[in-house]
């Protein structure tokens, strides 16, 4: 059954075969809003000491779950390179280290990236949530949220490959999957950035964008990989890539994360930036939906 979301309690399944738990969250308000930590590419190596451009990823996400935990969320989402490289055992070791205790609070849903293996990550994510489709050699979650339900699609080509690809048989799944779900908003996340023109974004992107601008119900496409923050749309669509919490490829950009709150009319999304460059750090955007 979907995990669903309200404002006194939710359920949370495991995995595939997991059963429901029921238990209180610490929800904001009423059941028309549901308040999102959104988390991409945080590169945790086994190492803790691990360093990359100036920047230690292990100490960006210690300082990243912290403010989640401060803050009021009612989910928390990590879109992508959840590792460091090649998505060793003890990269997951260590990132389950840092996010388990918000797990305990809170859903955990993942895509994978890629520099993630999904055997080493399945295995290591015990307190992931949402419900687990049936895609071919694929790891593709939905969770209902309230007033929206999420769609986490997998976009791993080959681990330690920079290119991503959705492939034939996920996107005729999600295409299916979307026009069973009526008229509730819905939300996608993939790792890839979907850009038909670029080596090392999704190959099948063109494709990925034509089925998702054909059916307004999709209101946003979420991504990461590039580490860059922006916010574009495309025929009412919105495109939001998110920054990372690992470290950027160039100076001029955020390292952090995005405090978001969706409704079935639109999100508001601020971005925390904890390194690289400041300056937008705070900055609210707000999006309605089409």
């Amino acid at each position: 059954m979907p995990l669903i979301i309200d404002r006194r309690s939710f359920l949370k399944q495991v995995g595939c075969a997991a059963a429901a738990l029921s238990f209180v969250s610490n929800v904001r308000g009423d059941n028309n809003s549901i308040s999102v930590a959104l988390l991409s590419d945080t590169h945790i190596a086994a190492d803790p000491n691990d360093r990359f451009r100036g920047f230690s990823p292990h100490e960006n996400l210690k300082q990243t779950t912290k403010q989640v935990s401060d803050g009021h969320f009612e989910m928390l989402l990590v879109n992508g390179d959840l590792a460091r490289q090649t998505g060793q055992p003890g990269d997951y070791a260590q990132f389950t280290g840092y996010v388990n205790a918000l797990a305990d609070q809170m859903p955990l849903v993942v895509t994978m990236g890629n520099h993630d293996d999904r055997k080493n990550a399945r295995s290591a994510l015990v307190k992931r949530s949402g419900e687990v489709e049936a895609v071919e050699q694929k790891f593709v979650t939905t969770i209902d949220a309230g007033p929206l339900k999420f769609v986490l699609l997998d976009s791993l080509l080959a681990t330690n490959v920079v290119p991503g690809q959705l492939g034939n048989g996920q996107r005729t799944w999600l295409a299916d999957y979307i026009d069973t779900q009526g008229s509730k908003p819905l939300i996608v996340f993939v790792h890839h950035n979907p850009d038909p023109l670029s080596d090392g974004a999704l190959v099948d992107a063109q494709r990925l964008l034509d089925l998702l601008n054909a059916r307004r119900s999709v209101k946003a496409l979420f991504f990461g990989h590039t580490h860059v923050y922006s916010l574009e749309k495309q025929n009412g669509l919105h495109l939001v890539n998110l920054p990372a919490v690992g470290y950027n490829f160039a100076d001029g950009n955020p390292v952090g994360w995005v405090s978001a709150t969706f409704t079935a009319q639109g999100a508001e999304l601020k971005l925390n930036a904890i390194a690289g460059e400041m300056r937008d750090n705070g900055k609210i955007s707000q999006l309605t939906w089409r």
